[in-house]
């Protein structure tokens, strides 16, 4: 079979979105499907990644590709299906639309929430934007319940399936408590509803009774604040962007992993590779966060925006190494069990397989209207 994912970042981009492309990409290859990658960012020189050509010459996600460009390109690979990741980019829903022009069968994936307010607030603003009308799946699914809903509610899909981000635990190693050492980590972008200024305001408080330390993983236009905001705090530090290798050692090496988010978390990669990694997680009680992590049993969940909460509960793991071996093991155990590429890759052949079916179905239904019982 020969499968395209269609997303705005490729494999070769930081961030979620793209690490979930590029694990899939992976996978399946292995299984045996040829795999091509159409993307606007991130696109790896291997062959396998197609850029697009963009209406204006910016290399820039708002230089909106053509969708001409975009029948051209699925035109020419021929695929037996499309799969579509993050359908409020611009190539991800010129992608989904072409293809239903075209009748290619197409998964469509949600892996957003809105950044702020309800899903029943931005419903009502789908209605006069071009998402709810371009975007018509064959078979619809989503990263989380919550998500899932979203999509139910913004694009009126009816039934959506909840496909949960993936993880590789053969890459993410655990490591025993005896070989940690006593940091916080945190892993993603700087931006203010990761709420990462909550995590700083949370050290200054976890100064006065633990030797920990802080460290911030990231690059993004918080980072000026940040840096002042932990100016006179000695266990904060900010350690920039880094690099697979990189983050899979400081996974393994930290205590926990701090997830301090304020809103728009459809699911939360980083909390996967941290659960792979046997460390537990503290993260905030928002979105479908909670449908991840099980508080008290691999991690511990708090309210949003409260550095208070967010202390104690950082504290909590780092003083009880019983609790932390419960929470670690227990982490890895969900990361094997439910997250596992393995699992996750099969539903997905899975879904291509019903795309597959329900396109064809369409056609015969089609030709039988237009001969009747001629055929």
């Amino acid at each position: 079979m020969r499968v395209l994912l269609a997303t705005e970042w490729g494999a070769c981009e930081r961030g979620g979105v793209a690490s979930q492309v590029g694990l899939l990409a992976q996978w399946l290859e292995k299984r045996g499907y040829e795999v091509r990658v159409l993307c606007n960012r991130g696109c790896c020189p291997n062959g396998k990644h197609i850029r697009t050509e963009g209406l204006l010459p910016l290399d820039h996600y708002a230089a909106l590709p053509s969708l001409s460009e975009v029948e051209r390109v699925i035109r020419e690979i021929k695929p037996d299906v499309v799969h579509v990741h993050h359908l409020f980019a611009p190539l991800s829903a010129l992608a989904a639309a072409a293809c239903s022009k075209l009748g290619v069968p197409r998964v469509l994936t949600n892996h957003s929430l809105p950044p702020v307010g309800g899903v029943k607030a931005w419903a009502k603003v789908s209605y006069v934007t071009p998402y709810r009308w371009l975007l018509k799946p064959t078979v619809a699914t989503a990263v989380s319940a919550a998500a899932a809903q979203f999509a139910r509610e913004f694009f009126g899909w009816r039934d959506v399936k909840v496909i949960p981000n993936a993880v590789d635990c053969s890459k993410f190693k655990p490591r025993s408590l005896e070989e940690r050492e006593d940091w916080v980590l945190y892993v993603g972008r700087l931006v203010w509803r990761k709420g990462v200024h909550v995590l700083v305001k949370a050290a200054e408080i976890l100064e006065e009774r633990f030797r920990c330390r802080v460290l911030i993983a990231g690059e993004g236009y918080l980072e000026r604040y940040l840096r002042l905001l932990s100016s006179g705090l000695r266990s904060v530090e900010l350690v920039g962007g880094v690099g697979e290798e990189r983050k899979v050692e400081l996974y393994s090496r930290a205590k926990l992993l701090a997830l301090p988010s304020l809103g728009g978390e459809s699911f939360g990669v980083v909390l996967i590779e941290a659960f792979a990694s046997a460390t537990p997680v503290v993260a905030s009680r928002v979105g479908g966060i909670p449908e991840v992590v099980d508080s008290g049993i691999n991690g511990l969940l708090v309210d949003p925006g409260n550095p208070v909460q967010l202390a104690v509960a950082i504290g909590e793991v780092l003083s009880d190494d019983n609790l932390w071996r419960t929470l670690s093991r227990n982490a890895r155990k969900k990361a094997v069990e439910k997250y596992s590429i393995e699992i996750i890759g099969k539903l997905y052949e899975q879904a291509y397989q019903e795309a597959l079916e329900l396109e064809a179905a369409t056609e015969r239904a089609a030709l039988h209207n237009i001969y009747g019982g001629t055929l």
